[in-house]
């Protein structure tokens, strides 16, 4: 059995990719004291900082990503460690309980506003890849129909962005039930670009 990053023609070989990122490394070690973290990301020529609360560190498609709650903005968000340029613990006086969090984050979640009916290719799709708070639920027993319920924060530039992207992935096997106009909108734009 192969895995990524081993080298196929001597599997004891470790390869550079099998390295930790230092910032990795450092942001694990970080984690095994303490989940609120104030990082300092590169993103475009930019850099910013955030203070979060750690909710899951996650490796998919071959990059390592940080799903924080956002303490200041007070939202969920998606972090690639790769944009990482710092990482140190959040001051203790300025923090949010995880209780706090976690039912800020189930009334966020509450208001559904995107609800997709989803066919075997289009759940073909879902399996290859999907937004990480996005999850479906199957209708029938042969798992060949499912329903998706989600919530977009349409305030959000990002997530309108990426909701429209992994639409157009997701394909046409699907029976739109619910969608924000905001939605609608970013999707004629994106097939705009293809009209003459």
């Amino acid at each position: 059995m192969l895995f990524e990053g081993t080298n196929p023609n001597n599997p004891d070989l470790l390869e550079l990719s099998d390295l930790p990122y230092p910032m990795l490394e450092k942001l694990i070690q970080l984690l095994l004291l303490d989940s609120y973290l104030l990082i300092t990301i590169k993103e475009e020529k930019v850099i910013k900082t955030y203070p979060i609360y750690l909710l899951h560190l996650y490796h998919e498609k071959g990059l390592w990503l940080i799903e924080g709650f956002d303490l200041k903005d007070v939202r969920r968000r998606i972090f690639p460690v790769d944009n990482l340029t710092n990482v140190k613990p959040y001051s203790a006086k300025k923090r949010i309980s995880k209780k706090k969090i976690l039912e800020k984050l189930s009334k966020q979640e509450e208001v559904i506003n995107l609800v997709l009916e989803l066919g075997p290719q289009a759940i073909a799709q879902f399996k290859k890849y999907h937004p990480l708070k996005i999850s479906i639920s199957y209708t029938n027993p042969y798992q060949t129909a499912a329903i998706l319920k989600t919530f977009i924060n349409v305030n959000h530039p990002e997530e309108l962005s990426e909701i429209t992207n992994w639409l157009l992935f997701i394909g046409e096997d699907i029976k739109v039930r619910e969608v924000p106009e905001e939605v609608l909108e970013g999707l004629q734009e994106r097939l705009c670009l293809f009209c003459p």
